[in-house]
């Protein structure tokens, strides 16, 4: 469809609900935001710290709140409760939780993007904006705030990871020839001129327009109707590694127990929640795209930090103040 109605494709009307409150807070940060991509029509323009600091927190908006991402966060609320339910009737015990509900999910995703914005834990990455100097236009979706992480799908070779990880990229197509993109600078060397990467290698504009043909919920949106043949040629490509479902909810009961750790083996639902002793796992999987943009590069030293599993940035590692102590550093 040509000049298709983007709003009313990507929102819903009461998205927040009948109480505006957090509608209007987000309403102030959309307008800066408006503000911004003003500014950013002006030649002379360059990038500051107070739109930075803008940018960080819009684009992980912008990764809370669209229809696609409330409606996994509500699949995997309901097999979770249908979990707990199932194995409190094993137990002979009384269920009267209520069913979670859309609202559910979006308070909550909001509720963590509020607690993101207070702690300023997105601070430590770099903030560039990337101007494409192509033939070749950036397309968005009806999911556009990419976040990936080149470090852990290419060089540790793992598929989870979340907004305290090191290695994290987060990017935003702000129109057709410009896009904004943070980075975990202790992992990535980019280099820019006054926070512009100005590139004119069509393939680094296909490796940013891959991520948004992955992780479409329904739709791609492009700015020029002769776009049309190369990106279904594009999309046909890439179609196979765009994935059913991208999340999974594992429950295991226990097993046995040795000398340093407890086991614990995963069954069915029915079979697990008759156990008197049953853990669940929610994970998230993200897309591994082809190719890479060529401006994005690896430091020698790129580093994170681990106590455990998790591979954190510096800024995690030293707001875990309980156990800040404890965490080793980890190269890649």
């Amino acid at each position: 469809m040509f000049n298709a109605p983007i709003k009313s494709q990507c929102s819903r009307d009461y998205f927040y609900g009948k109480d505006l409150k957090l509608e209007k807070i987000l309403d102030m940060l959309e307008g800066e935001y408006a503000r911004l991509v003003r500014d950013l029509e002006c030649p002379a323009y360059r990038l500051n710290d107070d739109d930075r600091w803008l940018l960080r927190r819009f684009i992980s908006l912008q990764s809370a709140r669209t229809a696609e991402k409330v409606a996994r966060g509500l699949a995997m609320m309901q097999k979770m409760y249908g979990f707990m339910r199932e194995s409190a009737l094993a137990h002979g015990q009384e269920w009267i939780q209520p069913e979670p509900t859309a609202h559910h999910v979006m308070m909550n995703l909001m509720r963590s993007f509020s607690e993101e914005m207070g702690t300023g834990l997105l601070d430590d990455l770099k903030m560039t904006l990337i101007k494409n100097e192509t033939s070749r236009n950036f397309v968005t979706s009806d999911n556009p705030a990419i976040l990936t992480n080149r470090w852990h799908l290419q060089k540790l070779r793992r598929e989870t990871f979340g907004k305290n990880s090191a290695g994290l990229l987060m990017m935003l197509p702000l129109g057709s020839r410009l896009a904004a993109m943070a980075y975990d600078q202790q992992v990535y060397s980019v280099k820019h001129d006054s926070g512009f990467v100005n590139i004119q290698r069509e393939s680094d504009v296909l490796a940013i327009n891959e991520h948004q043909f992955l992780q479409a919920d329904a739709a791609i949106y492009f700015s020029e109707p002769n776009e049309t043949d190369w990106l279904v040629k594009e999309f046909e490509i890439l179609a196979k590694d765009r994935s059913i479902q991208w999340d999974a909810f594992d429950v295991a009961s226990y097993d046995l127990s040795t000398a340093t750790h407890d086991r614990y083996a995963v069954g069915p639902m029915s079979e697990v929640a008759q156990s008197n002793d049953a853990i669940f796992h929610l994970r998230s999987t993200a897309p591994s795209p082809s190719k890479w943009p060529s401006f994005v590069r690896f430091r020698d030293s790129a580093h994170g930090y681990t106590r455990g599993r998790s591979i954190v940035r510096r800024a995690y590692m030293e707001a875990d103040s309980v156990n800040s102590g404890s965490y080793r550093r980890v190269k890649g």
